[in-house]
């Protein structure tokens, strides 16, 4: 697209889109199920759905793209691995903390994967990075692994909210969050899939 003015505005769209689709699914857990946001609700479900389809994009573009191939399937198995901590409760059923074998031993695969062509790994994570919707990637995963956590501080909420609510209001700020961060990985993920697609 040549009019920058209309990329921008098609952008501002994009993530009021994900903004209001985050609160709307907050809004569906708390107001409609009557749900706390727990580990089985629908605010988690389409987490980890995002997160799955964002590994997915990015295994198909390892595929697609055989010189690129090595950061591709970095940046795959990255998100594979924040889906497999998304999943803990469900780890948890073989151990507690289960998740963090399963977790490590797909980063170990990925890097020894792509220890062994590292010319298309540099060049993958090279295209990743000279991507334009790098920077939208890179403030989801800021969203994700730094506001989120912080902004779900038990301290904080202890401190603000009064009685037994302390909790649910942690859960759903720390939660809601973490969708938006996905959201806005999930968007760069296809719009990094769509601009390869262009290229060729």
């Amino acid at each position: 697209m040549r009019n920058p003015i209309i990329k921008q505005v098609i952008f501002f769209l994009l993530f009021a889109f994900c903004a209001a689709f985050t609160t709307g699914v907050l809004f569906f857990d708390v107001v409609i199920l009557k749900d706390q946001v727990k580990e089985i609700s629908a605010t988690e479900i389409i987490q980890e759905s995002f997160l799955f389809i964002t590994a997915a994009v990015f295994f198909m573009q390892s595929r697609r793209h055989k010189a690129l191939r090595g950061g591709y399937i970095l940046a795959s198995a990255f998100f594979g691995c924040m889906l497999i901590r998304e999943l803990d409760g469900l780890f948890d059923l073989i151990h507690f903390g289960a998740w963090i074998y399963f977790a490590s031993l797909l980063a170990v695969y990925a890097v020894c994967w792509a220890a062994t062509m590292p010319k298309t790994t540099f060049n993958g994570l090279y295209a990743i990075v000279e991507e334009e919707a790098f920077p939208i990637l890179l403030f989801g995963l800021v969203v994700i692994l730094v506001f989120s956590r912080l902004m779900g501080l038990h301290q904080i909420w202890q401190a603000a909210v009064a009685g037994d609510n302390v909790r649910l209001v942690k859960n759903l700020v720390e939660e809601g969050i973490e969708l938006f961060g996905y959201s806005l990985c999930l968007t760069a993920a296809l719009r990094m899939r769509y601009s390869s697609i262009q290229k060729i």
